[in-house]
């Protein structure tokens, strides 16, 4: 394909992205087994990899065709996975192009909510102590990271939980 024409297919592909289903970005019927859609995939991205074309001086073009192969691999993603492509699947039935996930809730890491340095330091030390079993060590860090920081619920829990950790092994 000579680069007009590829510029070309670039841009008609990217200009109707939204509107192509996964099979059609990879150019494979439903119920194209799996190792046909890798063979797909692999020669999608042998014509429309980023990285082969990187030497071109059109930057909204390689842009472009980031976006493309982007979405290319999502397709490869979803129907190279049985639960993934069944989801999607549905979603196509219904009229959906893409596989939405949900996402997970952010868990949020007791150390995030520790603003002083200083605390967040001490907070580290007490996890490891705490994590190779030196309940002492990790009971007296955590307590001087909760000192540091000051009101701080998470850390306190810990402290407490540790100090009974402490009193019963004592028993």
């Amino acid at each position: 394909m000579d680069p007009a024409q590829f510029k070309a297919r670039v841009e008609q592909i990217y200009t109707d992205l939204d509107a192509y289903t996964y099979y059609e970005l990879l150019n494979v019927q439903a119920d194209t087994p799996f190792d046909d859609i890798r063979r797909a995939f692999h020669r999608m991205a042998m014509l429309m990899h980023p990285d082969r074309h990187r030497m071109n001086s059109d930057q909204e073009l390689r842009e472009k065709l980031y976006t493309v192969y982007k979405r290319i691999t999502e397709g490869y993603r979803v129907l190279s996975d049985d639960a993934s492509r069944c989801e999607y699947d549905g979603g196509l039935a219904q009229g959906h192009r893409r596989l939405v996930e949900q996402k997970r809730p952010h868990l949020a890491r007791a150390e995030d909510a520790i603003k002083n340095p200083s605390a967040k330091k001490f907070f580290r030390i007490a996890e490891s102590f705490e994590r190779s079993g030196d309940i002492k060590n990790a009971h007296i860090n955590y307590k001087f990271s909760l000192d540091m920081e000051g009101e701080n619920e998470q850390l306190s829990i810990k402290v407490a939980e540790l100090a009974a950790a402490l009193e019963e092994k004592k028993s």
